[in-house]
């Protein structure tokens, strides 16, 4: 798994978060992650390639996405930190609270810009 994590801008007002693998403050590189769950069982919807011919089916399943941070030093945001990444995620309080509420999917995100907390949806082909 290979990570490309961008140093979060600080803000004068923010306080410096803690590395979630080694627990060293300060912690510049923002990792978000996703715990999901699916949210409606495979649904066909019909479709037909370029307007001629006859109608196909194709499945889409929509899924619920909860998103939050996983902050990390300098050395742990570094080379390889897949495992210890991973390890970081499962361990997380949030992730704990969501799984015990049904959530079994986990998505790393380097490039979403929401805020912790926020709830998004994505519709996946089967």
């Amino acid at each position: 798994m290979k990570m490309f994590l961008s140093p979060e801008p600080s803000r004068a007002s923010d306080s410096p978060h803690c590395c979630a693998v080694c627990g060293k403050p300060p912690a510049p590189y923002r990792l978000p992650f996703a715990v999901g769950r699916q949210e409606t069982p495979p649904l066909p919807r019909k479709h037909r390639l370029f307007r001629v011919g006859p109608m196909k089916r194709k499945f889409f399943q929509r899924h619920r996405w909860v998103w939050h941070v996983l902050w990390l030093c300098r050395d742990c945001g570094g080379e390889n930190p897949a495992d210890r990444v991973w390890t970081a995620i499962q361990n997380h309080a949030a992730t704990r609270q969501l799984v015990e509420q049904g959530y079994t999917e986990t998505r790393l995100d380097p490039d979403f810009r929401g805020q912790e907390g926020e709830v998004t949806f994505t519709e996946e082909p089967v």
